[in-house]
């Protein structure tokens, strides 16, 4: 294939991949995550920490660390060796914005999905007011397709039941079985014992 050719295919493969809806939604999901991120991360800076830092002693949850070796300056303050510390207060800070992000998403997809819920019933009722005879079939459809499931539930049921009674006849059966064949051989036994005397 030529040049020219491969690279007009590549750019209709880069457009046909772009033009796809999926894509559009994901590129907007995360624009939209990374600006909800920084609204949440700034609410917890302003608002959460302060409240916790009240609880804690009134400072900074980002200043909490446990030091296993200070920082060594010389004279002119400059840094000869870092300081070694685990900053447990960064990662209680994070696991909050984590949650509040959680929390966050969890009550906006309930509400989205609510308002879509209503919002499809909404629009389905307005149909069905201006179509009504179509409306009428599609009930008359979904109450035939509803006595269908029940009717197959209830075959299926009686299925179950057969098999249930089946098995248990079978193991009765079973159990009559073995029990004339204990007979049985009493009957033999005793009969070789009334024999042999």
């Amino acid at each position: 294939m030529p040049k020219k050719q491969k690279q007009k295919q590549f750019w209709t493969d880069f457009k046909s991949f772009i033009s796809r809806g999926n894509v559009v939604d994901l590129a907007v999901a995360m624009v939209v995550g990374a600006a909800f991120n920084k609204i949440v991360s700034q609410l917890v800076d302003s608002f959460i920490n302060p409240l916790i830092g009240i609880f804690v002693g009134g400072f900074d949850l980002a200043d909490l660390k446990y030091v296993v070796h200070e920082a060594v300056t010389d004279e002119a303050g400059n840094i000869i060796k870092a300081e070694v510390a685990f900053t447990y207060g960064m990662f209680i800070q994070a696991v909050i914005d984590f949650l509040i992000i959680s929390l966050t998403v969890f009550v906006v997809v309930k509400l989205y999905t609510r308002l879509k819920k209503h919002l499809e019933e909404e629009s389905k009722k307005w149909y069905d007011e201006l179509n009504p005879e179509e409306a009428e079939a599609r009930r008359k459809k979904e109450e035939e397709e509803k006595a269908k499931a029940e009717e197959a539930k209830r075959l299926e049921q009686e299925r179950l039941a057969e098999i249930e009674r089946l098995k248990k006849e079978k193991e009765e059966n079973q159990r009559d079985y073995f029990i004339k064949q204990q007979e049985l051989l009493t009957e033999i036994r005793d009969a070789l014992n009334n024999k042999t005397e």
